[in-house]
């Protein structure tokens, strides 16, 4: 039996004319896998950002669709025809009341880092003028409210109005200060069209990172008539 020695079981020194041969170790493979990682990791983290931030919109217009329409129905009904933002007999949003705020739908939001703004108008035939403005729509029929330039991002404007065909001013928006011969609050009797208009200004995770301003708009719109 032939025992080979040490320096025997090393590898052999290539002869003359033979080519050497060299074939990776296991540290340079590794060396590798994390170089591609490091080239591919910026993009899949991108991908990951942008399919969450699609996801959360998605379930805030979901949101703010379902707050639309439970408070047109709310609206709509005899025992909430007082302001827009108060149900009877609330002086403040802070007082107890027998009846909840019809801007509690619009609430559920809350809980997603989104904030709700309302306030009463000005004038009885125009909208809010610190939130956006309104352009009438055909005749009977709800208008067009766009967002003022000051308004800011990740917040809900609430408007609601109703649509007067017994010749009052048309729309009519709740305006506690103004006269009384054109009423103070929204909802008078006559049947008329009540519409709720939320306007959600949302601003992407990702653009907020990267610093960009840019911001979409999530509109939803609910039109009920009032059962009195």
């Amino acid at each position: 039996m032939v025992v080979s020695s040490p320096s025997q079981a090393r590898a052999r020194r290539p002869r003359p004319g033979e080519e050497l041969v060299v074939r990776p170790g296991h540290r340079s493979q590794t060396a590798q896998a994390l170089v591609e990682f490091a080239l591919i990791a910026p993009v899949l983290l991108l991908l990951i950002g942008a399919t969450v931030d699609m996801g959360r919109g998605l379930l805030l217009y979901s949101l703010l669709s379902g707050a639309s329409r439970d408070m047109a129905r709310q609206a709509a009904l005899p025992y909430y025809s007082g302001s827009n933002t108060l149900p009877p007999d609330c002086t403040a949003l802070a007082t107890p009341c027998s009846l909840n705020p019809l801007v509690n739908s619009a609430h559920l939001l809350d809980a997603l880092g989104v904030q709700v703004v309302y306030q009463d108008s000005s004038s009885i035939s125009a909208a809010p003028a610190a939130y956006g403005t309104y352009a009438a729509g055909a005749a009977g029929q709800p208008g067009t409210i766009t967002l003022a330039g000051g308004t800011t991002a990740n917040t809900v404007y609430v408007f609601i109005y109703e649509i007067d065909s017994s010749g009052g001013p048309t729309p009519r928006w709740s305006c506690p200060s103004c006269a009384a011969a054109n009423g103070v609050y929204v909802r008078t009797s006559g049947h008329q069209l009540v519409v709720v208009d939320l306007k959600l200004k949302w601003q992407p995770v990702l653009a907020h990172l990267f610093g960009l301003p840019a911001a979409i708009t999530f509109d939803s719109q609910s039109v009920e008539r009032m059962e009195f």
